[in-house]
């Protein structure tokens, strides 16, 4: 038995010194026989050059494993919702769970197969995005053969010419992070037609056509939890009730939505109202910073006792400005990033920003790597890989940023 291995492989090896075998399938082969990863190895990086680099991989491969597939999961957006919400709840893993993680041997047949992996970004100027894909790559550095990034810069209309860039230059997996997610489903189809896997970060880039995991945090359990602090401080100040405004985007994607949902379950929490009782008086759609600071102005003058704005966005800075022109130092902001912004505001007391939510920066980054990885080896992946994020207010702003940038020192004063 194994004088036969040892034929089959000698097979092998000539096929692939010839260029008739493709290299992930002489990989697949080697397995099947029971040959040492390492001497797989060895024979690939001899033979490196002769082979095709442009294959498929891998033979027989389903990118989209489960039931819903290439089929749109629904036919609106309401619909859309329920039933992201629903896989939430059913179908969502941490990112330390073992169908996330990659092993260091897996690592090492990534090595040996040197894929391509490609990633198109809303818009890298933003810091939370470019730390996402300063870490994806760190991820994905330690085995992928070639790595592409191609920046949406925002504009809509490059969304579909990302994702051609990335089909047409021949990455096995595309990862992406689009907050239009009814235009994303044109890019989507042509994932899906290309055969191309696709993985998200932050959000599921589209409402219709899932991609094979994403790789964000559980919004509506996370800012469920603002509510508490949020009803402490106020506390604190002598109040038992307050008058907060929604600012929610024009165009909610599904993390925004998320998050109002979580957000309201927090407000309906009745211990949390036995602390204080958080009254939404108002919801205005905003749009840029520009736009939320006039949307701010006229509630301040249409609610003379606001108290709060909460924001699912962020736009957080045109609400600060609007507080600080009106000289308003009864109102603070909820926001829901750690930027700039958010930590220094915090770092010198907090008003009129009171408290936000750190993104898990790091842990969705490398845990869409990891998915990427498992997904390149045929692997069962979760549908959504979850990493927590920190509630941050001025007592734990740089512990916050330290934890989910990776250990990083906060770079803000």
């Amino acid at each position: 038995m194994k004088q036969d291995a040892e034929s089959k492989f000698d097979y092998l090896v000539g096929e692939i010194e010839s260029g008739r075998l493709k290299r992930r399938e002489f990989f697949r082969r080697c397995a099947l026989l029971g040959i040492s990863l390492t001497t797989v190895v060895q024979v690939l990086d001899a033979t490196r050059g002769r082979a095709a680099e442009t294959e498929d991989f891998p033979p027989g491969w389903n990118p989209y494993p489960f039931k819903w597939g290439t089929n749109p999961i629904a036919e609106n957006p309401d619909d859309a919702i329920k039933w992201w919400l629903a896989r939430m709840k059913d179908s969502a893993v941490a990112d330390t769970d073992p169908s996330v993680v990659l092993t260091a041997d897996e690592i090492n047949q990534l090595k040996a197969m040197k894929p391509k992996v490609g990633h198109s970004w809303y818009d890298l100027a933003i810091p939370a995005l470019g730390g996402w894909n300063s870490f994806w790559k760190r991820g994905v550095s330690q085995w992928a053969g070639d790595i592409l990034v191609y920046d949406n810069q925002s504009k809509p209309e490059r969304m579909l010419l990302g994702s051609e860039f990335l089909i047409n230059r021949g990455v096995h997996v595309a990862g992406s992070l689009s907050f239009d997610w009814i235009l994303f489903g044109e890019s989507m189809k042509r994932f899906h037609a290309a055969k191309v896997a696709t993985t998200s970060i932050a959000t599921s880039p589209s409402a219709y056509f899932p991609p094979t995991c994403t790789c964000m945090g559980d919004d509506v359990a996370e800012f469920a939890k603002l509510a508490m602090p949020i009803a402490k401080f106020f506390q604190s100040k002598g109040f038992k009730e307050v008058e907060a405004v929604w600012l929610v985007e024009a165009h909610p994607s599904w993390f925004s939505i998320s998050r109002q949902t979580g957000f309201q379950q927090g407000l309906n929490d009745p211990k949390v109202q036995e602390v204080c009782r958080i009254k939404i008086v108002d919801t205005k759609p905003v749009l840029e910073n520009e736009d939320t600071q006039a949307a701010a102005e006229a509630a301040l003058q249409q609610h003379p006792n606001l108290h709060l704005f909460i924001m699912l966005a962020h736009q957080y800075v045109g609400a600060a400005a609007a507080v600080r022109s009106a000289g308003r130092r009864d109102v603070w902001v909820a926001a829901s990033d750690l930027d700039e912004g958010t930590a220094t505001s915090l770092l010198h007391g907090g008003w009129p920003i009171m408290i936000t939510y750190s993104l898990p920066i790091a842990g969705s980054g490398l845990a869409e790597a990891n998915v990427m990885g498992k997904i390149l080896l045929g692997k069962n992946v979760p549908l959504v890989a979850v990493s927590e994020g920190t509630i941050t207010t001025s007592a734990n702003v740089k512990e916050a940023y330290a934890k989910d940038w990776g250990g990083a020192k906060i770079p803000w004063k």
